[in-house]
């Protein structure tokens, strides 16, 4: 008979190996995009087996007989094997377009159930008695599956509609699912008696067998990357002027003309000479995207007067950023073009792209205030560079885990070596940014600077959320949000569950009211703000009181403003602080302030304190400067009544003094207090 030592040797690497899977099955289960859940109960039930043989080798003495038994051994070896099963099927739907991949070629759901009932009969030969699954356990394990899988086939659907249905995008409904298709099925074998739920359930999976081949087949048109591979040369002579003159448009780099190719309306965007050759394959890739309608239509390259250009469809309105500065946009209008966007972004991990440099100023809005994503950043091996040269354009909407990769400003150094690791969770966590960008139409941490942007972010800080709405619509928009820019990389949701979400919302309140447009008065009160800088003050006024009359609060706010302070019109108080109120109640953050301090009555040297601290935290919660220090000196002082507080008070003065607020940072240095945390 083999001593103690000699029995247990051979399972000595069987469970090396047993604890490596386990731990890279629970690192492969965070980057999962699709069907997270159903993967969360395969990770639920490999940490628990997991456990199981730590206490298992422990007491190894207990089990000499086991480890003495060939069979034993056979088993174990199987249980590693299925641990690998588990492991490549994480990969296989770790990103969407595995996923399409996977879905079109197997079963997933019969895959699954093999992988479980594997796991199962090994856990059960090898006495690892924690989580072996019962057959009901198996029954909600595949209603998981089946939730999962419903989730993801209404995302392709809705995915594909986008892709083939170019002319009615705005108007895409969710029709009742058909039962058609044979293919995907639950297996229905060992089913118990009286599970007629998830029986019913599996019918509703039927009708999707177009939708992956579709987008399968749009995935499968994806370019290689042979350097053979060249973007279509236009020639000069094909592009003409515009029936009408159009000066030049401003891009964020360059100036754009507007062209006319094939009756098309196009812009001609001037491209670097040194990155010319490494464009080809990029723009060669960009064509084959035009497939999806909310991605920037590439026609080829050309030559306009020795100048290298891009020709693009044009788009009417500039960029998403032109627009908010410009318009008011409605909540209708907001989450159409949202959805749009994320549209377009699930369509770009379909074939394994990512934007790496999602904002506003990057999506397009063409005459039918419909998006455009645009700008692409070029391939990885280009990603570092772009990181070392935009870092200023970036951060705002950056993860905080790629902020160690930018450069410091003292030794213009990487702060780590490598390429930065750019994942699908860092383009959801920009989307989330671009999703508040849109909601408050200004950049986020407008007024910071990059090192506090990155110290506050890193530190789990995010831009305020209070819109001063109660609207069912815009709370859900607000959680979406939150959802998408989550510390933890992890935590953040996948692309799919994003549009869902967004569909959810555009069907329940947005579809029922045809036209959704952007709301474009005759004067938009970006005019009237550099018409009120020049001191034309009566323009000014005319269009603050027309934008003001339709609704839009910041005309609001500036007409308060005017009434108060007595430009071009009569002082008027009462006017004002009515006009800041509506504006406050609203989110915006200078109108809070105002109205705060009119609650100040100087003649009697009265307050409502309780009044004056409501809006005072409400602006400093929408970061405005002014409030925050004013909070921050009310609690470190104790004033109106307040019990100090010092703690909180330093916090808001910190917050303040890093917005540039003078009177705060003079405040800490006064009491030898620094402005880091």
């Amino acid at each position: 008979m083999r001593t103690e030592n000699e029995a247990i040797a051979p399972f000595i690497s069987l469970v090396r190996l047993v604890f490596t899977l386990t731990k890279e099955i629970i690192e492969a289960y965070e980057n999962v995009q699709c069907i997270k859940r159903t993967c969360g109960t395969l990770v639920n039930r490999v940490k628990a087996a997991g456990i199981t043989i730590k206490v298992l080798m422990r007491e190894k003495e207990k089990y000499l007989e086991n480890f003495r038994d060939e069979n034993y051994y056979n088993t174990f070896l199987r249980f590693t094997n299925c641990l690998k099963q588990i492991k490549k099927l994480f990969d296989d739907v770790s990103q969407l377009h595995k996923f399409i991949k996977f879905i079109s070629s197997a079963s997933i759901e019969e895959k699954f159930e093999e992988i479980i009932k594997e796991f199962n009969t090994c856990s059960n030969d090898l006495n690892l008695t924690i989580y072996i699954a019962t057959q009901n356990h198996l029954n909600n394990d595949l209603k998981i599956l089946h939730n999962d899988m419903i989730e993801m086939y209404k995302f392709l659907q809705m995915i594909e509609c986008g892709i083939t249905d170019t002319a009615n995008n705005n108007e895409i409904t969710m029709n009742k699912l058909e039962i058609q298709n044979n293919e995907i099925k639950f297996i229905a074998e060992n089913i118990v008696v009286g599970n007629e739920r998830l029986i019913e359930m599996n019918e509703e999976l039927d009708g999707y067998k177009k939708v992956y081949k579709t987008i399968n087949y749009l995935l499968n048109m994806r370019i290689n990357e042979q350097d053979s591979i060249r973007a279509k040369d236009i020639k000069a002579s094909e592009l003409q002027d515009p029936p009408k003159y159009v000066p030049l448009r401003l891009g964020s780099r360059v100036k754009i003309q507007k062209k006319v190719f094939n009756a098309i309306e196009v812009a001609c965007k001037p491209i670097p000479k040194y990155i010319f050759p490494m464009a080809q394959k990029y723009l060669a890739t960009l064509e084959k995207l035009g497939a999806c309608p909310y991605i920037i239509k590439f026609h080829g390259l050309s030559v306009i007067a020795t100048v290298k250009v891009i020709v693009i469809e044009w788009a009417e309105y500039g960029t998403l950023r032109d627009v908010y500065q410009n318009y008011k946009i409605n909540w209708g209008a907001k989450i159409s073009i949202a959805r749009d966007i994320c549209c377009g972004l699930a369509f770009l991990q379909s074939v394994n792209i990512l934007h790496h440099d999602i904002r506003c100023e990057n999506v397009l809005i063409n005459e039918k205030i419909q998006p455009k994503l645009c700008n692409f950043s070029f391939p990885s091996e280009y990603y570092e560079k772009k990181i070392l040269y935009s870092r200023h354009n970036i951060t705002n909407w950056a993860a905080p885990e790629l902020f160690n990769f930018f450069l410091t400003d003292q030794n213009k150094k990487f702060r780590k070596s490598g390429v930065p690791k750019y994942t699908i969770k860092c383009e959801i966590f920009s989307f989330g940014m671009l999703l508040w960008e849109l909601a408050f139409q200004e950049i986020p941490y407008k007024n910071m600077s990059i090192i506090d942007i990155e110290k506050l972010v890193s530190k789990g800080y995010r831009e305020a959320l209070n819109l001063g709405l109660n609207s069912y619509l815009i709370k859900e928009y607000c959680e979406i949000i939150k959802l998408s820019w989550q510390q933890d990389p992890s935590l953040r949701p996948g692309i799919q569950s994003l549009f869902n979400k967004l569909q959810g919302l555009y069907e329940k309140n947005i579809l029922k009211y045809k036209g959704t447009t952007v709301d474009v008065p005759l004067f938009p009160v970006k005019v009237g703000l550099e018409a009120h800088k020049d001191g034309n003050y009566k323009k000014a006024w005319d269009i603050f009181e027309t934008n003001a009359d339709v609704g839009d609060m910041l005309a609001k706010y500036w007409k308060g403003y005017y009434y108060l302070v007595g430009i071009y019109i009569n002082k008027n108080k009462s006017k004002a602080m009515k006009l800041f109120k509506k504006a406050a109640d609203a989110g915006n953050a200078d109108a809070q302030l105002r109205y705060a301090f009119c609650l100040i009555n100087k003649e009697n040297k009265n307050i409502n304190a309780i009044e004056f601290m409501k809006y005072l935290q409400l602006a400093a919660d929408n970061n405005n400067a002014a409030a925050l220090y004013n909070v921050g000196d009310i609690y470190f002082s104790g004033k109106l009544g307040i019990k100090r507080d010092k703690e909180k008070g330093i916090y808001y003065l910190r917050q303040a003094a890093l917005r540039k607020h003078a009177r705060a940072k003079e405040t800490l240095d006064k009491n030898n207090i620094s402005i880091e945390y």
